[in-house]
Formats: structure tokens, C-alpha cells, sequence
């Protein structure tokens, strides 16, 4: 395989991992939100609006989630043919559970959820609610231990260069939960910051009712104690990784010769001709930091061939970190102003409708940064330590990549900007009544 192949083959696959990702992690967000709207909606009437107009919004993340994810799955096949020879052990059950639990499960109560409330009781129809954001999860939850066991493959053994399952538990455990309570958070501060922004819109055009005080409320809690739970459990999942994954530990660092860990830099221009730090803030030493650092450490002059890329890897891990305090900062203060405001929209200031728009686009570019880290930085390993991406890579030419490419581009660029319009003309025109004898909405 090619550099060329190998760059447009990753290019394509990351393009469409992290377009569902996106969408998945929203998904989940909403899907727990609706469920405490919903809950709240037995005596309140706010909160039944609100939820009536956010369950829109859900269904076409949803839709936007699954179209998206079709073409993941071929991919697998198309772009790394030969993982499932070195690893469809664990690769084919994973899969084929999330293709099960998001077709049997999840749509089964999607459809009770989306046209069953005139049906049914207000406590069953919440239970409905609860079971679509339960098999949202688990939907999730098998997405993420696959790519949690290609970062840390526990629970099985490598035999004739073919991963056998020795443990199923340890398999589903690992990094996974972490790595899956990172996306569930992740999911939160985005659905938060999409429920301010969209009540800033609409807000800003027409007087708020009882909904979108409710929405603002509920927003502002949830993206400060989502924001605080996901760097928690971001710090857990490093703590996890770094220690098993030298190669991505001398990126983050940098640590450019082998030897006892170097101290931690907290910003750097990284000379790579010269390997070395042209610039650089240094921070704790790596044993103050993380007291699981090996004492003595590969350095990326001697990692040439499998180290991560290094300029990716590094700033991903501090865009990370910075846009999470920034975003805290932005929460809190938006709380503590919505709280004085008694959480009425319609006071907002020109200024703090802006911010709570760049919020959003804030929140989007932390999730992208952090799952941008998680993915680049165990490259160029498939299952990490073992197997890497040019081992089970396609043997396509270029041209029919670059195609493929193209594609994907145009593909993903309509569906997102489909998702925008269609997100605007809700947040404008409101939820519009179904007639009766058509069913409820």
C-alpha cells in the first residue's frame, strides 16, 4: 500500500467516522434530554413543549446518523479488506450487534416514541422515550468498545496473527467505558449548546413561551456539569491509554530522544527536521503528572515508522484542553447571567445571543479535536501494537481513492448542509400542528 493510498484511504475513512460519530453523540445527548423532558412533562406543561419540538430535531439527527453510518460499514470492506482475516473475531460480533441493537431495538420504540403518544398513556409513552434512549445507548456502547479494543486490545490473545476472544468482559471493559462515557458527555455539551443557540434564534425573532425558558434553563445546567464530567472522564480515559500507548505518550509530551520522560510542555512549536522544540512553556515533569509513566521512555528520534503524526496528536490534546476551560468559562458566566435574568431569553443581548452561538460552534470544535486525538494519535496501528493500517490496507489505485474521496465530500457537505436548513426552518417556524385524523406528531 501506497502513502498516497494510505493518506486518501484514512482521509475517507476518519471523513466518515467522524461524520457519524458527530451525529451519534448528538443523538445520544438528545435522546437523554427528551427522556427528562418528557419526564418533567407529567407536570409541566413547558417541558411538554419543549420536548414536542426537540423530538423533530431528533428524528432528523437520527436519520442524518444512520444514512451516514451505511457507508462506514462498507468501508470496512472496501477500504481495510483484510481486518476481518486478522481480527473479524471481535470486528464481525461488535458490528453486527450495533447493526442489531439500532435496527431491532432502538427503531422498534422510535416509532411508538415518534407517532404513539395520542395512543398511549403519558407513563407508558415516557417508558417508550426511555427505551429509545437505552438502545441509543447501547447502539453506541458497541460502536465504542470496537474502537476502544483497537486502541487497548484486552481480552484476547493474538494467535498465527489472528486475534481469538479469550474474555468477552474484559473485551466490553478495557477503555470502553471511559471512552464511552466521553462520548455520552461529549453528546450532552453538544445538545446543551445547540438548545441555547436555537433558543437565542428563535427568541430573537418572536417573544419566548414557556418551552424555550424551560430549554434555556435545562441548557445552562446541563453544558456546565456536562463539560465538567467530560473532562473528568477524558483525564480517566488518558490515564488509561497513555500508559499502554508509548508511541502516542512521546507525541503528547514531546519526547524526542529515548531516556527518563521529559518534562511536559504546555504549548511548543515542534521542530521536526531538527527534533527538537524550537519553542516551548514547559509544564510538571511526566512522573508528576501521570504516576503510571514508564521510567524510561522511546523517544520519537527511535519511533520513525510508527509514531503517531506528531504535529496532529500534540495540538489536538491541547485544543482539547483549552476550548474545555474556555467553554467552562462561558457556561459559568452564561449561568450565573441566566440566573439573575430569572432564565428569560427574551433579555438577551445582542452580545449574549452571539455568545451562545460560538458556543455551539465551540463545542463542535472540542468534540472534533478530542475524538481527532483519540484516533490519529494510535495511528498508524489498526489494533494498536499489533496490527497496522498497511497491513490490511486496499490495494485500489489512486484514482478510483480520489474518487471515492470526492464523493464522500459532496455527500457528507449536502447531508450537513440539509441538516443547517432544515434546523433553521424548525427553529423558525415552530412545531406545525398534525390534524387529528393523521395521527400525532
Amino acid at each position: 500500500m501506497t502513502q498516497t493510498a494510505w493518506v486518501l484511504s484514512l482521509t475517507q475513512f476518519y471523513l466518515s467516522l467522524g461524520f457519524v460519530l458527530f451525529f451519534l453523540s448528538l443523538e445520544l445527548g438528545l435522546a437523554w434530554v427528551l427522556f427528562g423532558l418528557r419526564l418533567r412533562a407529567h407536570r409541566s406543561t413547558a417541558a411538554l413543549l419543549a420536548y414536542r419540538f426537540w423530538v423533530r430535531v431528533f428524528a432528523l439527527t437520527l436519520m442524518l446518523g444512520f444514512g451516514a453510518s451505511l457507508p462506514l460499514l462498507l468501508q470496512f470492506g472496501t477500504l481495510w479488506p483484510r481486518i476481518m482475516d486478522r481480527a473479524g473475531e471481535v470486528v464481525g460480533p461488535l458490528v453486527a450487534m450495533t447493526v442489531l441493537t439500532a435496527f431491532v431495538f432502538k427503531s422498534c420504540f422510535l416509532g411508538a416514541m415518534l407517532y404513539g403518544q395520542r395512543s398511549l398513556s403519558d407513563r407508558t409513552h415516557t417508558l417508550v422515550v426511555a427505551m429509545v434512549a437505552v438502545g441509543t445507548s447501547l447502539t453506541a456502547y458497541w460502536i465504542v468498545t470496537l474502537l476502544a479494543w483497537m486502541q487497548w486490545p484486552v481480552g484476547t490473545t493474538l494467535s498465527e496473527n489472528h486475534y481469538q476472544i479469550s474474555d468477552w468482559f474484559a473485551v466490553m471493559g478495557g477503555a470502553a467505558p471511559a471512552l464511552f462515557g466521553v462520548l455520552l458527555t461529549g453528546g450532552m455539551v453538544l445538545a446543551a449548546t445547540l438548545m441555547l443557540a436555537v433558543t437565542a434564534v428563535r427568541t430573537d425573532t418572536r417573544p419566548s413561551d414557556e418551552g424555550d425558558r424551560s430549554v434555556y434553563a435545562v441548557g445552562l445546567w446541563l453544558l456546565l456539569i456536562a463539560l465538567v464530567l467530560q473532562a473528568l472522564l477524558a483525564a480517566k480515559l488518558g490515564l488509561e491509554l497513555l500508559p499502554v500507548q508509548p508511541t502516542r505518550l512521546a507525541a503528547v509530551i514531546p519526547q524526542w530522544r529515548s531516556g527518563s520522560p521529559d518534562r511536559l510542555t504546555l504549548l511548543a512549536w515542534l521542530d521536526l527536521d531538527a527534533l527538537r522544540n524550537a519553542w516551548a512553556l514547559y509544564g510538571p515533569q511526566g512522573s508528576d503528572w501521570m504516576p503510571q509513566v514508564p521510567g524510561w521512555l522511546k523517544g520519537l528520534k527511535d519511533l520513525a515508522g510508527v509514531s503517531p503524526p506528531v504535529w496532529p496528536t500534540y495540538v489536538s490534546a491541547r485544543l482539547a484542553v483549552m476550548l474545555t476551560l474556555l467553554l467552562a468559562v462561558a457556561a459559568f458566566w452564561s449561568l450565573w447571567r441566566g440566573s439573575r435574568q430569572h432564565y428569560e431569553p427574551d433579555v438577551l443581548t445582542a452580545g449574549g445571543r452571539v455568545r451562545l452561538r460560538v458556543m455551539m460552534w465551540g463545542a463542535v470544535v472540542l468534540q472534533a479535536a478530542g475524538w481527532a486525538h483519540v484516533l490519529v494519535g494510535s495511528l498508524p496501528y489498526a489494533v494498536y501494537g499489533t496490527i497496522t493500517l498497511r497491513e490490511v490496507g486496499t490495494t485500489q489505485n489512486q484514482e478510483t481513492l480520489w474518487g471515492g474521496l470526492v464523493l464522500h465530500l459532496i455527500v457528507y457537505a449536502v447531508l450537513a448542509l440539509g441538516f443547517h436548513q432544515l434546523l433553521l426552518h424548525t427553529t423558525r417556524f415552530g412545531v406545525v400542528p398534525v390534524a387529528r385524523h393523521r395521527g400525532r406528531a
